[in-house]
This record gives structure tokens, sequence and C-alpha cells, in this order.
């Protein structure tokens, strides 16, 4: 009997590897992915326009464009979920011979993202070490350099994806169906004891490279955040035991002049005074702002870095199990992506103000053209009005 002539039956066409990863990417991942979406959009938004765009301000939208990209890239993989689209013959021509460039696109706009969370920690660490660094500007030059560097490297970083899977494509009940299997290039052999037919230099390159990513992208990045993240903390507890210190000293001279003291040093004192009850406030909002970055960053990549290292070392196929792993971790990472928006933005009461400031601007000025049309209709009516009732006075004059 020909191949192309049997037909499938649908349990052998779903897409989804378990009920797990179809239960994740049918029922948690569309509102996740909305929520994701818009929040990185407004913070687009409220950066965009913002009056000076400082280095972190610019690292931070490069951010949010890069999770939203990351959420559009993950969206085919959870349509690929519903049997509506999975026995879709047109969605399935178009989605199987794609997936692992859409994979290997969304690992590049990650590992630029991450990148950025580090460059928006250094900017911080920088900011307090001196204050003045945050008032100068940015070199447009410069930055973008810098920025078309980060995507460079990281796309040398993870092209490997696009070649690590050998995928074969075959029609079957007479050019009805579609399927696909994809094969790692790493395998020793294939299911079934087929031969593996990948060239022993694709096979090194896609085993070096995949290291250096887990390397480069996921374990190095987590060690700078936590040093940046110490350093920053050790920072600011420095300034906030100096103003302590000033204070102290001012209070001395005061006792030691038995209570006689001008009144502009008496003003200095109490300067001071409200300089240190801000310094603890921003102290406060530094410090959780930090713990959010570097809790996040560690639940939702430190196991996804762990499953990828094993992964990779790993040559032989993995149980149902471990696919379990590796979806749950692979989804945390969707999460994370989805909970920037919060973690370094909502955390803010400056970026909620901004927000609701940018909000308002935006409805308030419709509602000001609204009220201005409304305003100019009921002007012109009363003119006619007048004129018509000026007019009904002369003729009652007459």
């Amino acid at each position: 009997m020909d191949s192309s002539s049997l037909c499938l039956p649908e349990l052998q066409l779903r897409l989804s590897g378990s009920n797990l990863e179809a239960f994740l990417y049918t029922v948690l991942f569309p509102p996740i992915c909305l929520f994701g979406v818009v929040g990185n959009a407004l913070t687009i938004l409220v950066l965009v326009n913002n009056d000076f765009m400082s280095r972190a301000n610019i690292f931070l939208t490069c951010l949010a464009v890069c999770d939203v990209s990351f959420l559009i890239l993950i969206i085919p993989h959870s349509l690929a979920n519903f049997d509506r689209f999975a026995f879709n013959y047109t969605f399935r021509y178009l989605y199987l011979p794609s997936k692992m460039h859409l994979i290997a696109f969304a690992n590049w706009t990650s590992a630029v993202a991450i990148w950025l969370v580090v460059g928006v920690c250094f900017e911080r660490v920088a900011g307090v070490r001196s204050p003045l660094h945050r008032l100068t500007t940015p070199s447009r030059g410069k930055l973008t350099t810098g920025l078309l560097t980060l995507l460079t490297c990281c796309a040398a970083l993870t092209f490997y994806n696009h070649v690590s899977h050998h995928c074969f494509i075959k029609s079957f009940c007479n050019a009805t169906q579609i399927m696909a299997v994809c094969l790692d290039v790493n395998l020793d052999v294939w299911p079934n004891n087929r031969t593996n037919i990948s060239p022993p230099a694709l096979r090194t390159y896609v085993a070096a490279t995949r290291a250096a990513n887990a390397a480069l992208v996921v374990f190095l990045p987590m060690i700078l955040l936590v040093v940046l993240n110490m350093m920053l903390l050790y920072y600011v507890k420095k300034r906030s035991f100096f103003m302590y210190a000033s204070l102290g000293r001012v209070s001395a001279r005061m006792r030691k002049s038995g209570g006689d003291v001008a009144l502009p040093f008496v003003g200095t004192l109490f300067r001071r005074h409200s300089d240190q009850i801000l310094q603890q406030r921003t102290e406060h909002r530094v410090a959780v702002t930090v713990c959010a970055v570097v809790t996040s960053f560690t639940i939702t990549q430190a196991p996804s870095a762990v499953v990828l290292t094993v992964n990779s070392l790993l040559k032989e196929r993995l149980d149902a199990h471990w696919y379990h792993m590796t979806t749950i971790t692979s989804f945390l990472v969707v999460i994370g992506k989805s909970l920037n928006f919060v973690v370094f933005c909502l955390s803010s009461s400056s970026f909620r103000r901004r927000l609701t400031n940018t909000l308002r601007s935006k409805y308030g000025s419709r509602d000001e053209k609204r009220s201005h049309s409304i305003n100019t209709t009921y002007t012109r009516c009363d003119s006619r009005d007048s004129r018509i009732l000026s007019q009904k006075k002369s003729f009652q004059s007459i």
C-alpha cells in the first residue's frame, strides 16, 4: 500500500507533545501573551514620550521591543496546540517547515533581552556611583553601534537553532494531510535505527555553539546580574551611611555651639534632613526593584539554563518526564517576558505617574477636542439665535 494514500488518525495529527503542553499553550498562554504585549506596548509608549532619553530608558525600550517580538513569535506554537489549526492543512503546510526557524528567532530575541537587562543594571550601578552620569547625554552613534553589535553577537550565538534539527516532511491521504518529524543532528542514531545523515562538521558546530549559547547567554548574564546588584546595594548603603555621618556632624556642631546657631545653618540642617528622608525612600525603591530583577531572572531563566545544558550534553533521546520538564522551563521564560513590564516598570512610582499622565494626555486631548467641537456648535447656535432674537426685537420696535 502506498503511504501517500494512507490517512492518519487525528491523534497522530495533533501537534502538541503532551497534554501538559496543550494545557499551557491553549489555556494559560493567550491571556499571559495579551498581558505581556499590552504591558510592553505601554512601556514603550511611556519611555518614548519621555523628555530625556537616558541610556537606561533606551535599553528598557529595546527590552520591551524584544519581549513583544518574543511573544509574537511564540503565538504560532500556541495555535498549533489548538485542534482547529492542528488539523488544518494550510496551517500545517506553513507552520511545520518554519517551526525551527521561529524557535531560532525567538531565542535570538531572548538572548538580546537578557543582555539588555544586564545593561540596565550596569546603568543603575553607574548612576548610583556617579549621580552626574544620569545627566550625560548618550552618544547616538555609540549607542547605535553597541546595539547593532549586540544584535550581531546574539544572532551568531543562536544561529545554530536554524540547523540543529533535520526535518522530514511527507504528505499523506492523497496530499490532504502533511506530517513532519524534526530530529536532532547531534543524536548518534535516529529513531527506528535510522542512520544520522548529518555531516560531522555540522554536528560539531551545533554542539559547540549550543554550549557557548548556554554559557554566554544564560550563565554569564546571571552571574553579572548578581554581581551588579550586589554592587548596587553596596553603593546605596555607602551613600546612605555618608548621609547619616554628615547629619551627625551637623548635630554635633550645634551641640557645641550651645544652641546659638545662625538661621542659615539651621536651614542647612533641615535641608539635609529632608535629603536624608528622600535618600531613604530612593534606597528602598531601588532595593525593591533590584530584588524583583534578580528574583524574576533567576526563577524564569535559571531552570531553562539547566535544562538547556543537560540537553546539550546528552546525546540520547529523553523520556516523557524530561519532556515535561523542558515544557515547564520554556513556559517559565514566556512568563518572565510577560512580567518584565511589572518587574522593571510598575515597581517604579515615577513610571506609574508618567503612565497615568501619558494616558490622561492621550484621552484628555480627545475629550478636549470633543468638548471644543461641542462648544463651537453651541456658539454657532447661540450666535444664530441671538441674531434671530435681535431681528424680532427690531420688528417689535417698528
